[in-house]
């Protein structure tokens, strides 16, 4: 046996497994290291994250403080102040209840829709829910309005009776410009009108006051859509108008009573007076119109006139200030039809029992009222009201025309 060659074999065994080990070392050595690596780095990473959401953590709180702060301001404007608004509003009406002293109700220096539409359903339901006798209870308001709060209040003012209507047209424009279209508060010419109806009709007596701003603050949530129709209509009491006494003298048996103004709903413009003269005619067709214009200026309202269009004829000097809305009232209640602007004395024509169409060009003021209109006139049992489209007369125009100049079409079989 050759020993050198054994001792060789064996020491070159040796060498590779010492190498063999080497090389695993080494592989297990760079392994170890490359994860201390990435744990260094992780741990870097880990602790640059944390030190940048800690810098961020005031940003998120403020954020969440302002999300929060919002929340809590919606739900004092949306929820809270309603109803700590209504309540503070049915305190007062409490408080005006108890005792004998009279109560003004007014003075209404508002537009005639508001009055009719609002106001006298929400006296009704003041008057019942608090137990008021109608006897304590002074209306005061303008036109001749006292058939308005029949079973409501006992005495009615005319406040065309303390001031001439050229003072009064233009204290009330006064109080417009000034911002107060909707009596949101007790003002200088409301305080004056007191002062009159205290001296004159209630012997110096000083009386309470429901003021129309009541009124105002508790439903103009709803109006703004922040109260349910429940709210509201737990806070009214809509009933049928009995007819008031008297006649119109002059009147045919049977006509249409239209009543067009300018307005929102329908702002003055040359298509605007084409289109509702030619409703006024066609209506004219059909029986004898009677035009419900009063040619005052005691609000911002214009009345379109149609005098020289046949068979329509004009109130004329039927009409005085002090008892403009008496008269018109009168003959809207036995008219067949009112054909008028959507609002106004619209609103009060299917509450005497008179079918009414309301007719507008721009309904964007129009949604909340006709939403009212319609489940008011449901309770009461009012007459039919239907509204109408002013584009819609010129569209009815066109259609002759359009069947006319287009043929048969032709339809196709599959």
């Amino acid at each position: 046996m050759n020993v050198l060659a054994v001792a060789a074999n064996l020491a070159g065994v040796a060498a590779n497994r010492i190498n063999r080990f080497g090389r695993h070392a080494s592989k297990r050595v760079q392994r170890l290291w490359r994860a201390g690596h990435k744990g260094v780095e992780s741990s870097v990473h880990v602790g640059r994250r944390a030190a940048a959401d800690t810098l961020a953590l005031p940003l998120r709180a403020d954020k969440a403080a302002t999300r929060t702060r919002k929340r809590i301001e919606r739900f004092r404007e949306h929820v809270v102040d309603p109803w700590l608004d209504q309540r503070a509003i049915e305190r007062d009406l409490a408080a005006l209840a108890r005792g004998t002293d009279p109560i003004v109700v007014g003075p209404w220096l508002s537009e005639v829709g508001y009055e009719v539409l609002y106001w006298r359903p929400f006296l009704a339901w003041m008057v019942d829910r608090y137990r008021i006798s109608p006897d304590r209870l002074v209306a005061v308001s303008r036109g001749g309005a006292a058939d308005w709060y029949r079973g409501i209040a006992s005495r009615y003012v005319e406040l065309l009776e303390l001031f001439t209507p050229e003072e009064f047209g233009a204290r009330n424009a006064a109080r417009r410009g000034s911002g107060d279209q909707k009596q949101l508060a007790h003002g200088d010419f409301d305080t004056e009108i007191l002062e009159r109806v205290t001296a004159r009709h209630l012997g110096g007596r000083k009386p309470r006051v429901c003021h129309p701003s009541l009124m105002f603050r508790l439903f103009r949530r709803f109006w703004f859509g922040d109260r349910s129709l429940d709210f509201f209509l737990n806070h009214m009491r809509f009933e049928r108008m009995p007819p008031p006494p008297g006649d119109v003298a002059g009147l045919p048996l049977r006509y249409a009573a239209v009543k067009f103004y300018t307005g929102a709903a329908i702002p003055d413009a040359p298509e605007h007076r084409r289109a509702l003269r030619a409703l006024v005619s066609r209506a004219a067709e059909q029986m004898p119109v009677v035009v419900l214009d009063t040619g005052l200026s005691l609000d911002e309202h214009r009345d379109f006139l149609f005098e020289d269009v046949p068979n329509v004829m004009l109130l004329g000097d039927r009409l005085t200030p002090a008892t403009n809305l008496a008269v018109q009232t009168r003959v809207i209640a036995r008219a067949s039809l009112f054909l008028g602007t959507c609002g106004s004395l619209a609103w009060l024509a299917p509450m005497l029992g008179t079918p009414t169409v309301g007719v507008y060009a721009d309904d964007r003021f129009l949604a909340p009222h006709l939403f009212v209109a319609k489940h008011a006139y449901r309770l009461m049992g009012a007459g039919l009201f239907t509204t109408m489209d002013l584009g819609a007369v010129d569209a009815l125009d066109l259609i002759p025309e359009l069947a006319a100049s287009t043929g048969p079409r032709v339809r196709t079989v599959q």
